[in-house]
């Protein structure tokens, strides 16, 4: 009688290379993940109106300054068209005469 088992050998070679293989793609995309990422004012063909766009503090400027336009809109009184005879009004002045119409017809 031999000694010799009937059973196969497990074989390792199969999960050596697919550990390997998962490091490898590990390393890849903690290689990608430190890769430096280009700064956005390192843009180049920016027009001249987009510039405010490049950093953080034109952007709150230009925030700001579209902020007090709309405050300024809403509490004054101006044409939008002026042919047609359109106002912009202050909403206060608007419901007031608002108010004033729907009583009016009662």
């Amino acid at each position: 009688m031999s000694n010799s088992s009937s059973a196969p050998q497990p074989v390792l070679w199969p999960l050596i290379v697919a550990v390997m293989g998962v490091f490898a793609i590990f390393l890849v995309i903690v290689n990608l993940a430190r890769t430096p990422v280009t700064p956005i004012t390192a843009a180049v063909n920016v027009p001249e109106e987009e510039q405010w766009k490049l950093s953080s503090t034109t952007r709150q400027e230009r925030r700001a300054e579209l902020e007090g336009e709309a405050k300024s809109a809403a509490t004054s009184y101006g044409w939008i068209n002026q042919n047609d005879g359109i106002v912009r009004l202050p909403v206060e002045r608007a419901i007031e005469l608002t108010l004033a119409d729907i009583n009016a017809d009662r």
